[in-house]
Order: C-alpha cells, then structure tokens, then sequence
C-alpha cells in the first residue's frame, strides 16, 4: 500500500512539474513579442490594426481633481506602458489614456475602435484635432443606462472618421471596478463584421458543448438521482454565467437593459461559480467521508461564497477587496485537496486534479496576458474558456467512468458472494456424504428454497421493470391528451405560466390562439362520439402541423376546443398563424361512408408584449373574448383581440 502511494505522489509530482515547465517557457517566449512602434498609428496602412501599449501613454487623476474635457489635462506626468497589454490595474479613480491616429490616404477614412473588455464602468472617448478647437465626446460604460439607439455588441465601439492627411488625438477616460484592462483595436467595417463572426462561431461553439453537457448530466441526475450530477450541472450553468460576463455576451443579449445586472452580474456571476465549485467538489470528491482539513477548508469556501453573493445582492459590497486573495486560496486548496485525494487513492481526484490543474494554468496564462507578461493572441484571450469546455468533458467523463466503476464493483461483489455461496455448498456437501440419511432431507429441502428465491427473485426483476416502463409511461400521459395524442390542459397551463414569466423577463411577444370547432355538438349526435373522436385527432393532427417550430405548444383546452402558444411571436403574426389553421381545417378531407364531411374551426387570437405581474387567466379570458366574437360573427372566421379593444 506504501508503494502505490508512493508512486501516486511521484507520478503526480512529475505531472505537476511538467505543467510549470511548460508554462515558463510560454513566458520565456512571450519576451520576444516586445517590440517597439511608432507613436502615430497610421490608419490607412491596414483594415486591422491593434492598438499596442508602446503607442498609448496614460494619467491616473487624483482624487481630488475633476476633469471633464481633455484639454484641462496636463501636458507632463503621462506615463508609458512596459507590458505586452494595456492594463494598470486598479485604480479609485479614471485614468485618462492617449494615443494619436493619422490618414496618411488621400482618400477619407471611416474606421471602427473596438476595445473588447466590457467590464468597464466608465468609458468615455474624447477625439480631438490638431487645432483642438472642436472635442468629440462619446459617453459609454456600464454606469450608462443602455438605450434603443445604443451600439449593441460584445465589445465598446466607436467611430472614427478622418479626411485624407487629417490627424486626430484619441483620448480615453476609463475607470472600473475591476482592472483597467483595454484591449483596443482599430477596424475596418468589413474586417471587423468578419472577425466577430469569426469570434460568435467559437463562442456559439463553446456555450453549445457546455449546454449539451449540463442537459446530458441533468438527464442522468434524473435517471441516477445522484446529487453530484445535479451539482455538476449547477457549476456548469454558473460557469456559462459568468463567461457571458467574462466575454460581454450576457451585456449583449441577456441583461444589457437591467442596469443592476450591467454593473454588478460579472461579480455576482464569478461569486456563485466559486460557490457552485466548491459544492460540486465536495460531492464529486466525497469530502465528508475523508473529513479534516479538506471538509473543513470546503466548508469556509462555501459559506464564505454564498456571502459574498448575498453582500452583493443587498448592495453592499465591501467584500470585493479580498475576494481575488480569497478566490486565488480557492483554487490553490482546492488542488492541494485533489491531489492529496489523487495520492490516497481516489480515482475521482485524479480526474478532478488535471481537470482543475489545466484550468487554472489556462487561467493563469489568461491572467498573465491581461497583466501583460504573455502576448495577446487567440489563445490566451479565451484559454479560460477553452479551459472550462476542457474541464467540464473531463468531468463529465469522470462522473461517466465512477457509474463503470461502481457497476464494475457491484459485479465483483456479487461474483465473491457467490463463490462464496459455491463453497459452503462444497463443504456442505462433503457433510453430506458423512451424514447421507439426514442431510439427503436437508439437501431437498436447501434445493427447494433456493428455487423458490430464484422465483421471487426473477418475479421481483420482472415487477421491477413493468414499474420501471408504467413510470415512464405513466410521466408521457399525465401530460398527454390520451385521444388527440397532444399536450393536456395541465401542461398547457404550466407552459402558458412559463412563457409569460419569459416574456415579462426577455420583452419579447406572446401570443395565444384558442381554436374550438364549430358546431362540434351536433356533429356527435349526428354521426357518433367514435366520429367525433377522430374528427378531433385529425384537427390535432391539423394544428401541430401549422404550429410546427420546436417552441409553439398545441394542447387541448377542453372538450372540442384546443390552445396554441406561440412564443416570440406578435399579434399580427399570429392572426396569421390562426387564419392557417382556420384555412387548413376547412379544406379537411373527412370522410364517413362515402360522403365528405364539412369541418369548420372559430379562432381566438391574443398578442402582446407582456409587463411584470401579466396572469395566464387575462392572456386566456382576451383569447376567449375574441372567440366568443368569432362564433357571434358566424364561426369559420379568426377575431384578433384588438380589433375588440378597437
């Protein structure tokens, strides 16, 4: 036993030591891509140009100063940047950077600076002439509310024009909570639309392979019901989080107009994926069962990340300036925890330790770029990212190889226990042959009982597996129609609620169609309930074939009349819709003995654009009002709920 963990921890140390080595000589090689440039940047010598720190010098204003225009700033105390990146860290206050730019064209020039960190609080751009009679001011930064008008994207925007021989001072005025971190570049249109193309692919890429991941771990907590699963899929959602704040996609598309969420959802978002680390790790790892220093150290980072995300969210957050010592000690003891587990002999931590272990050299190499100690390129800009789709296979594969495991162990236990079995049956039988009178009863009597154990055993098996199958049957029909084969009432209330809660939440439209056959009532007296009954699987049949995008819900309402959500969708749009479906079922082909059977449908149609505190029970009385409207016009026709209101 001293021997395997002996050469664990060799094994580990030299896996470790590989690791450092490898990052050192990524920093030995980043010396070289120091490089001194001219201090006008000439836009016309390329559609992309990157802004580099040799071209920018930069002032950090004092305290008690307050400048508003670039012309009261002072022409000495401007300072250089000896890095590979133009970060200067922290600062209480703005710090004002300066670059100059040129048309060295004869021809006009409209160009495009991207600073791709959007995590700033204030950003304000100041374009100045040669005369410095005219300053352009662009105010932007999270501290400004976002508007309609506003230039929406992943990164800050600004745009620059120049006529031909025209020379232009840029001023910054940036400030953060975080590191005053501008990675600036300077673009063409077209150059510029084919390289956030290029960027949204990966990131499309990335938050796929993460999405499949948590969606395939989710489906196994809900066959396995085992927590770490569940865990698994936490971290995964917090990571996805908190990479939308890292990259500027979540300002982009997901919290852009909630002005809390823009200054404070990064934050918040690198809290809980800590929090979520730290519980996915003490139930991967099975910290309680080793208990000590690890469990305990577990237990600090939880609580102490749970309080941090509270502080935040009660606006008070005065825990961010030893956050980033915290967060460096969580990672450090959450890999000594791995490792030390790894040594011991836990086959899930040495999943978790390289895991863990690449994620943080991608991170610290990410780090390292910002702070301007490795070149800004591809790699470094998303080695986080790539490090957490790397971390997340691992572990997914990890949790994957621990169900193997497991099943390969309760294998081996059945195997010992019955060859245990098979040698008391040995021993019992060379009893036998010394006692053959008495144990020939006992033998019978030993045969019949292990008969009827297979019996109950295979009974059990089977009853097992008939619960099994009656379960999943019996999950698809509690919201299932049985006759019309589409959702029931009860998940079309669930999905309808759903969706409204989305719609107050996103802007986006709602809108709900009520269908309800006509004179369905005497079409059962004539022909027959059997009649009817197909008569409404077919007009089912009809709906899910019109509301066929994967987000549409068709369910029946009730009796003959049926429901259909249809998520981002208006008013007009959805008029559109039911007139489809009015049009479709009247053109029906029923046919009953020979003779074709006329089927006409009254549809009820409400859009809006839904406000916080909006109810199902309004959505569905507009609907119904309006279908009351239709039949009251003669049925066979499709009433919108604002011609009403009209």
């Amino acid at each position: 036993m001293m021997d395997r963990s002996f050469h664990r921890y060799c094994f580990v140390f030299k896996f470790w030591s590989a690791c450092c080595c490898g990052l050192l000589l990524l920093l030995a090689c980043s010396v070289s891509h120091g490089a001194a440039r001219a201090d006008i940047l000439d836009l016309a010598a390329s559609d992309a140009i990157r802004v580099q720190p040799g071209d920018v010098r930069f002032w950090v204003q004092p305290e008690s100063t307050e400048i508003s225009d670039p012309r009261q700033l002072p022409t000495e105390g401007w300072s250089g940047l000896q890095k590979t990146a133009i970060n200067v860290g922290k600062s209480a206050t703005p710090v004002w950077f300066r670059f100059t730019v040129e048309n060295r064209s004869d021809k006009a020039l409209q160009r495009t600076l991207e600073i791709r960190w959007i995590n700033l609080g204030v950003l304000d751009l100041f374009v100045m002439g040669q005369d410095e009679a005219n300053v352009r001011k662009v105010a932007s930064g999270l501290n400004t509310p976002r508007t309609d008008a506003s230039d929406n994207n992943t990164s800050w925007l600004f745009s620059l024009s120049l006529a031909p021989g025209e020379q232009q001072q840029i001023y910054l005025r940036a400030g953060s909570r975080f590191n005053i971190f501008l990675p600036m570049y300077i673009w063409q249109q077209d150059a510029l639309d084919q390289h956030q193309q290029q960027r949204y692919v990966w990131y499309g890429l990335a938050f796929g392979v993460l999405i499949a991941l948590m969606l395939f771990n989710l489906s196994l907590y809900v066959f396995t019901r085992d927590h770490s699963y569940l865990y698994y899929c936490f971290y995964a959602l917090s990571i996805m989080v908190y990479e939308c704040g890292l990259t500027g996609v979540g300002d982009y598309l997901l919290w852009g107009h909630t002005q809390w969420l823009r200054l404070n959802g990064f934050a918040l978002s690198i809290y809980v994926s800590f929090f979520a680390a730290a519980l996915f790790m003490r139930h991967f790892l099975e910290l309680k069962h080793y208990g000590g220093w690890m469990l305990h150290c577990n237990t600090f980072f939880i609580l102490y990340w749970a309080c941090s995300a509270l502080v935040l969210l009660v606006g008070n957050d005065f825990l961010v300036r030893i956050n980033e010592l915290c967060a460096l000690l969580s990672c450090v003891v959450a890999l000594a925890t791995s490792i030390v587990l790894w040594i011991k002999g836990n086959v899930s931590a040495r999943y978790f330790t390289i895991a863990w272990g690449g994620l943080i050299t991608l991170t610290m190499m990410a780090v390292l770029m910002m702070e301007g100690a490795l070149p800004y390129s591809m790699i470094t800009e998303n080695g986080q990212l790539i490090g957490f789709v790397a971390e997340m296979l691992l572990l997914s594969f990890a949790l994957a190889e621990r169900i193997n495991r497991e099943r390969s162990q309760r294998e081996l236990a059945q195997t010992r226990a019955l060859d245990l079995q098979l040698l008391m049956n040995r021993e019992r039988e060379e009893k036998l042959q010394a006692q053959e009178a008495m144990l020939q009863l006992q033998q019978q009597t030993n045969e019949a009982l292990e008969e009827r154990v297979v019996e109950r055993t295979q009974e059990l098996e089977r009853t097992m597996t008939n619960l099994e199958i009656a379960n999943r049957e019996l999950a698809k029909l509690s919201v299932t129609d049985p006759l019309t084969k589409v959702h029931n009432r009860r998940y079309f209330d669930a999905t309808l609620s759903r969706e409204i809660e989305r719609s107050t939440r996103t802007g986006q439209p709602l809108s709900l169609v009520l269908v309800d056959i006509d004179h369905f009532k005497q079409f059962n007296d004539r022909y027959g309930h059997l009649v009817g009954d197909d008569c409404l699987r077919l007009v089912a049949a009809t709906l899910k074939e019109v509301a066929s995008r994967s987000t549409d819900l068709v369910a029946r309402y009730g009796g003959e009349e049926f429901a259909i959500v249809l998520p981002d969708t208006a008013a007009a749009e959805a008029y559109s819709v039911a007139e489809r479906v009015r049009n479709q079922i009247s053109e029906l082909k029923f046919i009953f003995k020979g003779e074709r059977i006329p089927i006409s449908a009254s549809l009820g149609v409400v859009g809006q654009t839904l406000q916080p505190g909006a109810k199902a029970d309004d959505l569905i009385e507009a609907a119904d009002k309006a279908l009351y409207e239709a039949k009251n016009r003669g049925r066979n026709c499709s009433v919108a709920a604002s011609s009403l209101a009209s």
